[in-house]
Order: structure tokens, then sequence, then C-alpha cells
């Protein structure tokens, strides 16, 4: 009888024991998707903020400014300000504050230096490094 008992709580004990790591398993692979999708969505914002920043250069320079990559520039770092941490949204915020104010005066024949437009193009590439590292892609060596 005593063998019995073993052999039906050792069954018992295995069922609960892998029940168990199933669930763990499961929770894991759930974790992984979350942390694919919101890797995938910061993908796709980062590289549509950078598009939006040069074709608002391009649309400055050509002096057609109809604000269409504005909207779309500001669009993009809303949905960066909610999807990333702190150390990557408020350097967004105030690069698209400052492309905003730049290329207004550009289209405008506002007199820019080419100081400020250089200075506006280091903050981009810092903040393409930014984006780099919060997306654990390697820097460029």
């Amino acid at each position: 009888m005593g063998s019995v008992v073993v052999g039906v709580v050792g069954t018992l004990l295995g069922v609960l024991i892998g029940g168990a790591l199933q669930q763990m398993q499961s929770s894991r692979n759930r974790r992984w998707q979350r942390e694919d999708s919101l890797s995938d969505a910061k993908r796709r914002v980062y590289t549509e903020y950078l598009r939006a920043i040069s074709a608002s250069y391009a649309q400055a320079m050509s002096g057609q400014r109809d604000r269409s990559e504005d909207g779309r520039l500001n669009a993009a770092t809303a949905e960066i300000t909610v999807l990333s941490g702190r150390d990557v949204h408020k350097p967004a915020c105030e690069l698209t504050d400052t492309v905003l104010d730049v290329h207004s005066r550009i289209a405008a024949s506002a007199g820019v230096t080419a100081v400020e437009v250089a200075d506006v193009n280091r903050r981009r590439h810092e903040l393409i490094e930014r984006f780099k590292s919060d997306l654990h892609i390697a820097p460029r060596t």
C-alpha cells in the first residue's frame, strides 16, 4: 500500500511541477513577444521621426514649406514620448522644437547661420545614437 501512495504522490507532484514549468515558459514567451512588439514599434517611429526631419529640411531649403512634415515630426515625437524612456524622449522633444524653429527660419530666409544648421545636425546624430542604444544596436566604430 505504501508504494501505491508514493507512486500517486510522485505522479501528482510531477503533474504540478510540469504545469508550473509550463506556466513559467508561457509567461516568458509572452514577455518576449511584448518586448519584440515594443522594439518593432520603436524602430518604426524612430525611422519616421528621422525621415520627417530630413523631409522638413528639404522643404525648408526649397522654400516650399507646407508644414506637412512638421505634423509628421510632431506625431512621431508624441509616439516617442509614449514608447521611450526619458533619456530618449526628452532630447527628441527638444530637437523637434529646434528643428521646427530653424527650418521655419530657413524657409523664410531669416538668416540661419551654418553653425546653427551644423548644431542641429550634430544633435540629430547624437539622438540617432540614443535610438540605437535604446534598440540595442551596436554603435558604429
